[in-house]
């Protein structure tokens, strides 16, 4: 009874003691002084009253401090209207993005005004476990006229963010509120791994000649703590939009037209001129090094695709390589408008198994680092009875915050695509991310519902630093299964050599990160992977830095005898017969093929072509060979496409399978 007695005193005693809060960001001397020493930040003193903190690349754009107004302390943030879901914002007629990731990604698109982003830097200044308090708090002084505030949220992995919008009255401080045991309620918020906190005013009644908000006293507290000025709390659903909902199960697509798969005879490589009346390369020259592709439907239905530096163009024939024609029929190729450097801004190109479709991704145009926004896109060439047609870009993702220039799109055997891509994330770090699209690529979900798709234990520690760096992860995928496999060479600076490292996806839940053993790394070729799979079964890969091919089967890796150089192309005929393509790295500007026999062992190599000028192409430590391959390709044969360099040609060669 003592006891009983004493524990109800104690509770008495708590609850009449206020509820303690834990002060996260006050943009204080300390905290800026903070900032600007971890990240070399250029700090700048204005003359009225306010410091500008930033640079290139990091809380972009920069963060406008002043002691102009201040809830806690004498700094805030000033905040200014960010141009919210206007789609004229986009860099292209043709995209249309859909309403739910507009609405919740489109404060950020080709945005300059100034907002609390913290993006990369969230950990240098405040605690990443949020998991003792009940709610977020802030707050936010309105100047002149009424406003619209958003407050989003974001863990490691969760997509979309958790995005609050509260309307705050004019001249007065009010305190806003996130429901942050709500959110880890309805959309699995981990508490324990936050990543990023965003503001920004989305709208004003009036156009203010200086700041329209600013931003004050971010902290965390329990929801019965007591609060100086008025608390605003949006109580509209946290629930999951259905547009980020998983799809049903596909089929897979019906051909469009009875195809030609007769046997071809060995014949020479079909030259494709480029430089044609009419048509202005805007980069000036032209080559397969980093955006291409060499498809066919059959014999008679080819298409090649190749880069300008800003553009991809595409060129098909209808008649086995006689002629070839924009896919208007006209003379002039055919514009794929990535409007993006090629050679860090957007993928290569797949050809999508023997349906003959092509995805390109691109990023629509750099829209900056460390934001998340409508940029990241892809562009299907679909193959129909009429030969190829471009389709309208689709929206992949938002999560990037830079460039992606690297891709890898295949289709299951149930019809499923599976696209694979590397990344910088929230924490301002690299990472690999699966999608896959139920509907020929209509839409594309994440590979885990409510997630960005983050391939578990892929994302680098922020301990080394952070970087909104230009080269990615280059994850390359391999149906397996009713899922997929994700193959890639990590190399995290400071931490070893580069390792060769795969994960494995059943469609549900994906396994632990494994070791390939695979040999000394030997040189550099971007991709830095290409890998195939026979049957759903089988997975045969080629590295960009290591020699050989390697092939996992009843679950076990060995490497195939046979001498292939690094950087080698990979294609399955008819979903059984496994050949590879590389240029030599022993004679110079030759294109070489082998092809694996049932019994396991392999033909080759055989000469395809002699070039006089070179076929790859250096930038960066790296090599990319001017060689494209259609990774699924038909039953009888193939398809090949190469450049040189200096040359406005294309080489285009139907490779026809041994028998």
């Amino acid at each position: 009874m003592k006891r009983l007695l004493a524990l109800s005193l104690a509770l008495v005693g708590f609850a009449q003691e206020p509820a303690a809060e834990k002060l996260l960001l006050s943009f204080e001397e300390d905290e800026i002084k903070k900032l600007v020493e971890a990240f070399q930040l250029e700090r700048k003193e204005a003359k009225d009253s306010t410091v500008s903190v930033g640079k290139p690349f990091f809380l972009y754009p920069n963060w406008t401090l002043g002691k102009i107004k201040a809830s806690h302390g004498e700094w805030s943030l000033g905040l200014g209207v960010a141009r919210w879901s206007n789609v004229e914002a986009t860099r292209s007629p043709l995209l249309k993005p859909p309403p739910d990731p507009q609405k919740l990604y489109g404060v950020f698109r080709d945005n300059y005004a100034p907002i609390l982003n913290t993006c990369g830097i969230f950990r240098k200044l405040m605690p990443m476990d949020w998991s003792d308090a009940e709610v977020l708090r802030l707050d936010v002084f309105a100047v002149e006229a009424d406003s619209t505030v958003r407050v989003q949220l974001e863990d490691e992995e969760i997509a979309p963010p958790i995005v609050r919008n509260y309307v705050v009255k004019a001249e007065q401080w009010t305190t806003l509120e996130v429901d942050l045991r709500a959110a880890a309620k309805a959309r699995k918020l981990d508490l324990k791994k936050m990543a990023t906190l965003s503001v920004a005013v989305v709208k004003s009644d009036k156009k203010s000649k200086g700041f329209n908000a600013w931003v004050d006293n971010i902290r965390l507290a329990p929801v019965k703590a007591s609060a100086p000025y008025p608390i605003v709390r949006d109580d509209s659903p946290l629930d999951l939009p259905d547009y980020y909902r998983a799809l049903s199960k596909p089929a897979p697509p019906t051909p469009p037209v009875a195809p030609d798969r007769s046997p071809l005879s060995v014949e020479k490589p079909i030259l494709i001129i480029l430089d044609r009346p009419g048509v202005v390369y805007k980069g000036g020259f032209t080559d397969a090094s980093h955006v291409g592709w060499a498809a066919a439907f059959d014999n008679k239905h080819l298409l090649v695709g190749f880069r300008d530096g800003s553009d991809a163009w595409t060129l098909q024939s209808l008649d086995g390589g006689q002629t070839w024609k924009g896919l208007d029929g006209g003379e002039k190729p055919t514009n794929v408008p990535l409007n993006v450097a090629s050679d860090h801004g957007a993928g290569r190109g797949d050809v999508i198994g023997e349906s003959a479709d092509v995805l390109v991704l691109s990023n629509n145009g750099c829209g900056g680092a460390s934001r998340a926004t409508l940029r990241f896109f892809s562009h299907k060439l679909a193959f129909g009875a009429q030969g190829w047609k471009l389709e309208a870009p689709v929206l992949v993702t938002c999560d990037p915050r830079h460039c992606v220039s690297n891709q890898s799109i295949v289709r299951g055997p149930d019809g499923r695509l599976w696209l694979g891509y590397g990344e910088v994330g929230r924490l301002g770090t690299r990472q690999s991310n699966v999608q896959y699209s139920d509907d020929e690529g209509a839409t594309w979900k994440a590979s885990r519902e409510g997630t960005s798709g983050v391939v578990p234990g892929t994302i680098w520690p922020d301990k080394r630093g952070i970087g909104f760096t230009y080269q990615y992860e280059e994850p390359c995928l391999a149906p397996l299964g009713s899922g997929v496999a994700c193959i890639w060479e990590e190399h995290r600076q400071g931490e070893g050599p580069t390792s060769l490292k795969w994960a494995r996806f059943d469609g549900k839940t994906w396994s632990g990160i494994e070791d390939i053993d695979a040999g000394p790394v030997t040189g550099a070729v971007r991709p830095r992977m290409h890998a195939v799979s026979v049957g759903g079964k089988e997975i045969f890969i080629a590295s960009g830095l290591r020699n050989g091919i390697f092939r996992w089967r009843d679950g076990k890796w060995t490497k195939e005898p046979v001498e292939v150089p690094l950087g080698a192309r990979l294609s399955v005929a008819g979903d059984k017969t496994v050949m590879a393509f590389a240029v030599s790295l022993k004679e110079k500007n030759v294109i070489q093929s082998w092809q694996r026999r049932p019994d396991g062992t392999w033909t080759g190599p055989r000469e395809l072509a002699r070039e006089e000028q070179p076929i790859t192409k250096g930038l960066n430590g790296f090599f990319y060979p001017g060689l494209v391959v259609m990774a699924y390709a038909p039953s009888n044969f193939v398809p090949v496409a190469w450049t040189a360099q200096g040359q406005k040609c294309i080489k285009f060669m139907r490779v026809p399978v041994e028998r």
